[in-house]
């Protein structure tokens, strides 16, 4: 007897994609790829603390961190604040800071003097005007909360962890060096200053920083 005969059954070829699947397809997979794209570039970013811009007068500006911030990330906040204008003259709008120097020729962000505070409360705009104007309740609670300042003008760059007076820490030379404590006031151990960076800046005739 024979061995039994194989069935052999066509092979389906497969028939391919229709011009407009293919089309869809392609679309589809570029959406996918800019949303992930986009969600990366978006993210917040974890090296520093969330915080918000509260008010603004001026050159004068006061931004709000959680009351449980640590010092580190505080230091890494005012470093971003400096890294601002490094690569961008109006690094400063990106985050949510209005010109403070809209007509100077050498640029819109050539004073700026931002306030971290950890109380929201004491980083509205009333506060911020009372602390201006000198009323002694506002700026004894005002200091207290600062957590750190960043000062920028034609002539210097500074970052300070804690609060200083301006009499302070704007006097002091470049030379003193990074991380140099500051004269100790009547704040506590606790919101003792400290320079984290303090650069002197070359400036052109029109108050434009030289290259």
């Amino acid at each position: 007897m024979g061995a039994p005969r194989r069935a052999f059954f066509p092979v389906a070829q497969k028939k391919p994609l229709d011009p407009l699947v293919k089309t869809a397809l392609s679309l589809s997979l570029g959406l996918i790829l800019i949303t992930i794209i986009g969600m990366i570039l978006t993210a917040p970013d974890r090296s520093i603390p969330p915080y918000s811009v509260m008010a603004q007068m001026g050159e004068k500006v006061t931004v709000s961190v959680p009351p449980n911030t640590t010092d580190a990330q505080i230091e890494a906040l005012l470093f971003r604040f400096r890294a601002a204008l490094e690569s961008d003259r109006d690094g400063f709008g990106r985050l949510k800071i209005k010109p403070t120097t809209p007509n100077d020729p050498g640029g819109h962000y050539q004073r700026v003097t931002i306030y971290v505070l950890d109380n929201p409360g004491l980083a509205e705009e009333s506060v911020l005007r009372d602390y201006l104007a000198g009323d002694p309740a506002a700026r004894g609670a005002f200091k207290r909360s600062v957590r750190g300042i960043y000062r920028l003008t034609p002539g210097i760059e500074i970052g300070v962890l804690g609060y200083a007076d301006d009499d302070v820490y704007f006097t002091r030379p470049p030379q003193a060096g990074q991380d140099a404590p500051l004269p100790e006031i009547a704040l506590g151990e606790a919101n003792r200053p400290r320079i984290l960076f303090q650069t002197k800046r070359e400036t052109n005739e029109y108050g434009a920083r030289q290259p």
